[in-house]
């Protein structure tokens, strides 16, 4: 049936009649100016003249303990460790340009069966990474299906997929992980992963307890079917766990935020459109794939990926809610991840400009970066790399039942792009 008309932002924040400017005062504030940039804006590897680190394709970030960024650089395969005020920054998980072979047991028929000799050393596509206080860092592994613990100099351990990484795997199983976008650690140290193309949010067992052996749950989401129903997901991106227990979603190709109450399948939307439709007007979303919540007043922070900004909606917002733009065009193209400090600052990543940003309310603005029609500086270019490599999905990686990825029909191009497994995914 038909929405109706958006509420009333006394609706959506429940704050009685109050006027829309005591809204605006009881929420951080909304714009801001970039004050320091992680990469050069320039897509490349290694550091420049200047001893700036060059991003490729920045995706997804953390923010530390201690006040360092991880993150996770999706084009070069591998995990970057900034210190505040650092635009150096270190290799801290794969290493810069190389990605792990592909085991092909056609072309390596003549060899043992078994994984890369560079197995947890070397990443491919590296989607999100989250601190492990006690134990190092999780990385998810995009095209790999995996999320790994790396702690110091030993090879990385494998968590998901449960009991390890096989070479002998059906992209088209149901247990199997497929492309996943985000991963966090739940309080009881639980992992909680984005199982995009399968269209879930699964929980894995904390690694080390007597249930870390059996099949993960499912949080959110109808496996392997996606939809436009509130209790169905669409290519999300993007988990988060609210103070309350509940799990917020990026859902992606349905262009909103959903919220899943603890221990239920059903959800209702936060920001966005609760019947999927796309849009560029401050109470819609267009692809949204980061969400954080500020540590300060709870607001709701979202990359509006396919916008061109980001948003901030109130702490308690429904669906037709109209945020406030925190970044604009001018600041990003295509936004990615976001964090936010204990101190309101804002991190997001930009994998289009290969930078990550961050923005506060007020400060000295970072110089400009070039604009697109100024020449690019001259990059080194990222060895070991053919054509055959650059896709983001090995095109096995393409359900082929129509159980496993049902056609909808007015899908949106969105969705087309990204099942095809184009390289410039959601771009």
């Amino acid at each position: 049936g038909s929405a109706g008309p958006p509420p009333t932002k006394q609706q959506c924040c429940s704050l009685g009649a109050r006027p829309p400017s005591l809204l605006a005062a009881l929420m951080a504030p909304a714009g801001g100016v970039a004050t320091f940039q992680f990469g050069t804006g320039i897509k490349g590897k290694g550091l420049d003249k200047q001893k700036r680190r060059q991003l490729n394709q920045p995706r997804g970030i953390c923010l530390c303990a201690d006040g360092s960024l991880l993150v996770a650089d999706y084009g070069n395969h591998c995990i970057l460790k900034f210190k505040p005020g650092d635009a150096k920054g270190q290799v801290v998980a794969g290493e810069e340009g190389k990605f792990l072979p592909t085991v092909d047991p056609l072309k390596d028929i003549d060899k043992p069966m078994c994984l890369p000799e560079e197995e947890g050393v070397l990443l491919k596509r590296p989607g999100d990474v989250c601190e492990d206080l006690k134990r190092g860092m999780l990385v998810l592994d995009t095209d790999e299906g995996s999320v790994q613990r790396f702690s110091g100099d030993t090879r990385a351990k494998t968590l998901v997929p449960v009991g390890g990484k096989s070479i002998h795997k059906s992209v088209g199983a149901p247990e199997i992980v497929k492309n996943p976008r985000g991963v966090t650690v739940a309080p009881d140290g639980a992992l909680i992963v984005c199982d995009t193309w399968s269209h879930r949010v699964l929980r894995f067992a904390p690694p080390g307890s007597a249930e870390e052996m059996e099949k993960p749950a499912v949080l959110a989401g109808m496996p392997n079917t996606w939809g436009r129903q509130a209790h169905q997901l669409a290519f999300p991106s993007c988990a988060i766990l609210d103070a309350d227990g509940s799990l917020l979603v990026a859902d992606t190709n349905n262009h909103r935020i959903q919220r899943f109450e603890p221990n239920s399948q059903e959800a209702t939307t936060l920001a966005g459109s609760s019947s999927c439709k796309k849009g560029d007007a401050l109470h819609e979303l267009d692809m949204p794939t980061g969400i954080c919540r500020d540590p300060r007043d709870g607001t709701l922070l979202v990359t509006d990926r396919g916008n061109a900004r980001v948003l901030r909606f109130p702490a308690k917002s429904k669906a037709g809610c109209e945020g406030t733009v925190v970044a604009g065009p001018d600041l990003v193209s295509r936004p990615w991840g976001i964090c936010a400090a204990p101190d309101g600052a804002i991190f997001v990543s930009d994998d289009r400009d290969a930078v990550v940003l961050k923005i506060e309310a007020d400060g000295v603005p970072v110089a400009p970066r070039p604009l697109a029609s100024e020449p690019p500086l001259p990059v080194d270019p990222v060895p070991d790399l053919d054509a055959s490599d650059v896709v983001v999905v090995e095109e096995e990686a393409l359900p082929k039942t129509a159980a496993d990825e049902p056609v909808i029909q007015d899908a949106d191009p969105e969705i087309e792009l990204v099942i095809s497994g184009s390289p410039d995914e959601l771009d």
